[in-house]
């Protein structure tokens, strides 16, 4: 279900600067989890463990089974251009060609969750996905995502009623990838650069022409904290 994709997001200044985010943010850097968020978050990896397995099967009727059942889920894969809302388009998502064999086999991983609640009956959390996937006719890859859900308690279950992936900007995602995988070969070094210049084309070409004017008017002005 996670086809590879070409984001369009604009990231230039990570490009610009590799060692800017890294040095703004650090991991677990000043965080505070409570007992009860920790709590919460070890019985939503729990789910995430059997959803795993449901998903890695291919089980999807056990997968759908996991979600509410209140008929209106939202779910947002960063494949499909818009958000899909209603239990007919979820059953569409993870059957989209009935009859139809679309993947090989695919692997889903969830790790880093951290989770809150909005009511005693309501939790958000958020975690990593990372996945190896093969579809039909193509050769196997790999990929990661952030996620952002909504859980809602049903007779004392967890069950999921929104989901959204969030994968990093093109930029941070690319220098990601090629830090794990440094360029050896002058052709490998070559086509990494290539790959740089074209974000960084396509995020220039992106930008709205109000842009310049909208920056203009607020040149003088200065950040509040």
């Amino acid at each position: 279900m996670h086809p590879a994709k070409t984001l369009m997001t604009a990231a230039l200044l990570i490009f610009a600067s590799g060692s800017y985010a890294d040095f703004h943010f650090q991991r677990d850097a000043d965080e505070q989890v409570s007992e009860q968020e920790q709590q919460l978050a070890a019985e939503i990896n729990a789910f995430l463990a059997d959803y795993a397995v449901a998903y890695n099967n291919q089980d999807y009727r056990t997968v759908k089974n996991m979600w509410s059942g209140d008929g209106n889920p939202i779910y947002m894969a960063e494949e499909v251009p818009f958000p899909l809302y209603g239990k007919k388009r979820l059953d569409n998502y993870f059957n989209p060609i009935p009859g139809r064999r679309i993947l090989d086999g695919i692997y889903n991983e969830y790790s880093e969750v951290r989770a809150k609640y909005l009511t005693p009956e309501i939790a958000v959390a958020t975690y990593r996905l990372d996945y190896d996937i093969k579809l039909v006719g193509m050769p196997a890859s790999n990929g990661w995502d952030r996620v952002m859900a909504v859980f809602v308690k049903e007779e004392d279950e967890w069950k999921l009623s929104a989901y959204a992936e969030a994968p990093m900007g093109p930029a941070t995602m690319v220098r990601t990838m090629m830090k794990a995988t440094p360029a050896i070969t002058e052709e490998e070094k070559a086509a990494y650069a290539t790959t740089k210049a074209t974000i960084k084309k396509l995020s220039q070409a992106t930008v709205d022409e109000s842009f310049a004017e909208f920056m203009e008017a607020r040149k003088d002005l200065e950040p509040t904290h």
